[in-house]
């Protein structure tokens, strides 16, 4: 009996121990629709929740700029480099665009906070003040720069020249050498005047006539009808014919350091003067703290017309458009030393615009796939650094 009773007891706790671990094993609804929830959002993983409720428009009503050579705007119809680029980019995505033309940048950025356009494509650089200010922008499609771009030296010879003659880059050595002239010339005539009659005892009379000897010498003409005749004199003498070479070496290269390093020009060389930037540009910033005369304007076309006329020295703006314009006028426009900044051409948005996204996706897809390099060699051959 006590047997029959112990083993009853012993299914009983068996029975009941496997239904708890089949309760266990079982999810909860909860748990399940957790999990559900989960697997959908995938946190952590870095994939990006893409908003499908967003439907992209039919049309666009697009802002350009002619920046040469990434829009001309001389046909009814666009076209350039960016002005490709946008079109593959609208043809992927089904859009109809309406182009809307302007004068300038910050015309064309103000329309599209006003709401007058949908998206900005030209050759807009992407910065920080920019996104402050309410921008947006896609990922970039081209890499640029500013650049400098000054006249050739033989561009206009006449008014070089002239211009060199009131340079105090010509002036100041000439009145270097005739200071160094003058003090040789007054030291040998300390020596010599009292015993050596081509020296004057008159000061005035006798340093000239040691300022002729110290020209004379310093020119390798000789002595002439002046020589001194006392041992410290003629040291002085000595030690002024060595010093002549290499005074002569460097006036010289004062005179044509300007035509042999034009295309070295910094703003170090151009200091004080004038150099033109249009107005609303990141150009101007730029120059804004460099030790220039800082020239605003309101189109391209006029900045390169004062400098060709020779009002300003310099101008300073995109390197592409400075390239294309020297490379159609090389006797005219040289480029000056390198880029001196790096900045990327986005397509501008609006902050609130939901069509960025999409469109930097498809101009990572151009990138991927070699179609932006295609559009770069047809607009600035296969040799371009960009």
């Amino acid at each position: 009996m006590k047997r029959l009773v112990l083993s009853v007891l012993s299914i009983a706790i068996t029975t009941t121990a496997y239904s708890s671990s089949l309760a266990l094993a079982q999810p909860s609804p909860q748990s399940s629709e957790q999990s559900s929830e989960s697997s959908s959002s995938q946190p952590g993983t870095g994939t990006p929740v893409i908003d499908s409720s967003f439907e992209i428009p039919d049309t666009l009503r697009v802002g350009t700029k002619e920046i040469l050579p990434f829009v001309f705007l001389e046909e009814q119809v666009p076209y350039g480099y960016s002005i490709d680029v946008w079109n593959e980019i609208s043809s992927d995505l089904g859009i109809t665009t309406e182009w809307v033309r302007y004068e300038s940048v910050s015309e064309m950025l103000e329309g599209l906070l006003a709401g007058d356009i949908d998206a900005a494509m030209a050759g807009i650089s992407i910065t920080a003040e920019r996104e402050t200010a309410g921008y947006d922008f896609s990922y970039p499609f081209y890499r640029s720069g500013l650049q400098m771009m000054i006249q050739t030296p033989n561009a206009n010879r006449w008014r070089s020249a002239l211009k060199s003659l009131l340079s105090w880059k010509v002036w100041k050595p000439f009145l270097l050498v005739m200071a160094t002239s003058a003090g040789v010339g007054a030291l040998i005539w300390c020596f010599e005047h009292r015993h050596n009659d081509s020296f004057s005892s008159d000061p005035v009379r006798g340093i000239g006539q040691g300022l002729w000897f110290s020209i004379v010498t310093l020119g390798t003409f000789g002595y002439g009808d002046v020589t001194p005749n006392k041992l410290p004199a003629r040291i002085i003498a000595c030690l002024w014919m060595g010093a002549s070479f290499f005074i002569v070496a460097d006036f010289i290269a004062s005179l044509t350091v300007d035509q042999l390093a034009a295309s070295n020009v910094s703003f170090d060389d151009l200091r004080g003067e004038p150099i033109g930037v249009v107005d609303g540009t990141t150009a101007e910033n730029y120059v804004r703290a460099k030790p220039v005369r800082t020239v605003e304007f309101e189109s391209f076309d006029d900045m390169i017309a004062s400098l060709e006329d020779g009002e300003i020295d310099a101008v300073v703006h995109d390197y592409p458009t400075l390239q294309y314009t020297a490379s159609r006028d090389p006797d005219t426009f040289e480029l000056a030393g390198d880029t001196l900044t790096q900045e990327d051409y986005g397509v501008a948005f609006s902050a609130d615009a939901e069509l960025t996204e999409p469109v930097s996706r498809e101009i990572l897809s151009l990138q991927e796939q070699g179609g932006l390099q295609t559009i770069k060699e047809k607009w600035f051959g296969e040799e371009s650094l960009q």
